[in-house]
């Protein structure tokens, strides 16, 4: 993130209307090329008396930036005529050292800063939250006199409800008033804030509101995913499928036209062989699906996997030609071929290390 530059004063828009974090950062930077210590006190002082009618929370404004310009900085007017606005920055000792510090002695500060210390309780008062939900708004409107006798207003925003009521006008007035002891604002030397001559709060709220209609983009509704069965032999674990191997085996039963994308694949284990719970010496006649997945195990180890064209397949026994032909005995694809290679290989490894354990066990 870029360092913010701040090298010029500060104007009454930014100080005033700036969010806090982005405030904190620019006086900083003003600060460091300046050293201007007179400047950042009155900035600190006119954020104090906004933080005290506004609903943002600006309380403890450069809290540790302060407090090291009051405990090391050459002593000077403008920090002994604003410290008692500070009190609560300081713990009960250090404020006693900063004390000594700037003044003679005790006395000399309590008459120093008399009417100060009764201003200084209005910019740390904590009021109550509002209401949530409520549908106004407030603002300050102010009128300050310049040096030169011409009359200009000052806007305030985002004001807490409860410093507009009645009661707390004599508030207001003295905060508004401690702006007028500031010298910042000045143009060709001419003070803005020179004295302070009425405010008003007004109430506002949204009474009506119009929106220019905008055309509604249908949002394509999402088809659903067509699923896609693959039967595959009791025991097989497809997880045990390479990548290449998975995809041959499920691109053998994609529906014509769709992709990955288009299909979900739920693999379904048949179930047990009964043969491997028969008599070890039983013979069992081979059928038409056994001789037609040999013969496609031997095309497909003689080609790769990749191609896909028609695979010779031996001519099976005569059936009888009025029965409706299944969908077993119908010849298969090459991609079909290929994905019934990867499973016959499995069932082969399978038989293998059956008869090599039926053979220990005779022996």
């Amino acid at each position: 993130m870029k360092k913010i530059q701040q090298i010029k004063p500060l104007s009454q828009v930014q100080l005033f209307v700036t969010k806090r974090p982005t405030l904190e950062a620019k006086v900083t930077s003003y600060f460091e090329h300046s050293r201007d210590v007179s400047a950042i006190i009155q900035y600190a002082v006119a954020i104090m008396v906004k933080n005290a009618l506004v609903l943002s929370d600006y309380s403890y404004f450069l809290k540790d930036l302060i407090r090291e310009i009051f405990l090391t900085a050459e002593p000077s007017d403008i920090l002994r005529k604003n410290l008692s606005y500070f009190k609560p920055y300081f713990k009960s000792g250090e404020f006693d050292v900063i004390i000594k510090r700037l003044f003679k002695n005790k006395k000399d500060y309590l008459q120093c800063s008399e009417e100060a210390r009764l201003i200084s309780k209005y910019l740390h008062t904590e009021m109550a939250a509002p209401n949530e939900g409520s549908e106004y708004h407030y603002h300050l409107i102010t009128v300050f006199k310049a040096s030169n006798g011409k009359k200009h207003t000052w806007t305030l925003r985002d004001i807490h409800p409860a410093v507009a009521h009645e009661e707390n006008c004599e508030q207001t007035r003295l905060l508004l008033k401690l702006l007028t002891t500031l010298t910042l604002f000045q143009q060709e030397d001419v003070r803005k804030f020179a004295e302070f001559v009425k405010f008003d709060y007004f109430k506002a709220a949204n009474v009506s509101h119009y929106e220019e209609p905008q055309e509604e983009v249908p949002v394509p509704s999402e088809e659903p995913k067509e699923k896609v069965t693959i039967r595959v032999p009791h025991g097989f674990d497809p997880r045990t499928l390479s990548d290449t191997e998975a995809m041959v085996l499920i691109q053998a039963h994609m529906p014509e036209g769709k992709t990955f994308d288009d299909i979900d694949v739920l693999f379904v284990e048949r179930p047990a062989d009964p043969v491997a719970e028969k008599e070890p010496g039983s013979v069992v006649p081979p059928t038409i699906t056994d001789f037609v997945q040999e013969q496609s195990t031997q095309a497909a180890s003689q080609r790769p996997l990749e191609e896909e064209s028609p695979v010779a397949i031996a001519e099976p026994p005569k059936y009888d030609k009025a029965a409706k032909r299944s969908s077993n005995n119908r010849p298969l694809s090459g991609r079909q071929l290929s994905a019934l290679s990867l499973i016959e290989a499995w069932k082969g490894n399978g038989r293998k290390k059956s008869n090599q354990g039926r053979k220990k066990k005779n022996e």
